[in-house]
């Protein structure tokens, strides 16, 4: 008797506590998604709503450029993480390696949702097949401390005043020599010869002096212009975002016709342990609340019809996802063909 009393008691027990805790998400345990990324792209102020809706965790390893993005996915054999976020200009580079595959469309509900010229982009489609899904993009612009650099700069030419001699930073990463490229005036800045190596490596030569710090995230940059080591700075606009939040006196400028930038796409590993998470992470970034929490972190551009909606008319007109006129006039990253040459130039430049 006492037993069977027993036993209705626990069973009353874990009724009342169904009802008063309720069921998990079916894939909460155990379930983590591992990612490699840019900085700002996995933020729990977001990340925590895939979380809440999927029971999926996202365990993120940030990195400070694409060389080093790239040799952290392929160092375990795409099995590290499930996704990354590529730039245009390893995205090819990782399809040649095998790293990644091929996209299925149809396990995104939002996939249709994507700018139509975002579908199928040259950065992320190889073989006719689509091996990325964009997500988000921007110019690399330039930042500066609104007291100290005045009048307000116009163009790249500022970084070269001797009066801001050894506090101006640079990002740390080969892609930057692009920049020098059209600053001197190049059309293609990713298909450089010898010749236009040579001219690259001397404006550099005559910038070095300027230059304080190589910096490799935009939390580091962010410290080097609140500690007042630089007052200019190559920068994306997550730095700028991250500065005007603190209340720090920062300006940003996109000069003209001499902007360089990157298209941004969720990529699935090969060897990926978490593929279907891998998928609903990506439709998650794709839909509105997504797309808004990624552009509030990053003051990046979004990518899809629903992040426009999201943001508003007012923010999708200022950040161009109206009518893309920007992203028409920024050379994106991309892969370039002599590689190792730009890492030995740039590696000779640092030091």
């Amino acid at each position: 008797m006492l037993n069977r009393l027993l036993t209705t008691l626990v069973i009353a027990l874990l009724g009342l506590a169904a009802i008063g805790f309720p069921a998990q998400p079916a894939e909460a345990a155990g379930c983590t998604l591992t990612a490699i990324v840019w900085e700002g792209y996995t933020d729990p102020s977001f990340a925590d709503q895939f979380t809440a809706k999927t029971g999926c965790t996202v365990k993120a390893t940030y990195a400070g450029s694409s060389d080093e993005m790239f040799a952290k996915f392929r160092a375990g054999g795409g099995r590290t993480y499930d996704i990354i976020s590529a730039s245009g200009d390893i995205t090819e580079r990782l399809y040649k390696a095998g790293l990644v595959r091929p996209i299925d469309t149809s396990k995104l509900d939002n996939y249709n949702e994507i700018f139509s010229s975002f579908q199928g982009g040259e950065w992320n489609t190889f073989d006719g097949k689509p091996y990325g899904v964009t997500f988000a993009w921007g110019p690399n612009v330039l930042v500066y401390n609104t007291k100290v650099v005045k009048p307000a700069p116009t163009s790249w030419d500022v970084l070269f005043d001797p009066k801001y001699a050894g506090k101006i930073a640079l990002p740390d990463n080969p892609m930057t020599i692009a920049d020098v490229a059209l600053w001197l005036g190049k059309a293609d800045p990713y298909d450089l010869t010898d010749e236009d190596l040579a001219a690259v490596k001397q404006k550099l030569l005559e910038l070095r002096p300027n230059i304080r710090k190589f910096w490799t995230t935009a939390g580091e940059l962010a410290e080097l212009f609140q500690s007042g080591e630089v007052v200019l700075a190559h920068a994306w606009p997550l730095t700028y975002s991250q500065l005007s939040k603190e209340g720090f006196p920062v300006g940003s400028v996109s000069p003209k016709g001499k902007l360089t930038g990157w298209t941004d796409s969720w990529m699935i590993s090969k060897n990926a342990r978490n593929v279907d998470a891998a998928y609903k992470w990506i439709d998650f970034i794709l839909s509105g609340e997504g797309q808004k929490g990624v552009i509030e972190v990053t003051n990046y551009s979004g990518a899809t019809n629903l992040g426009a909606e999201a943001i508003g008319k007012e923010r999708a007109h200022e950040l161009f996802m109206d009518d893309l006129s920007l992203h028409s006039q920024i050379k994106m990253w991309q892969s370039v063909k002599n590689y190792d040459q730009w890492v030995q130039l740039w590696n000779e430049i640092r030091s």
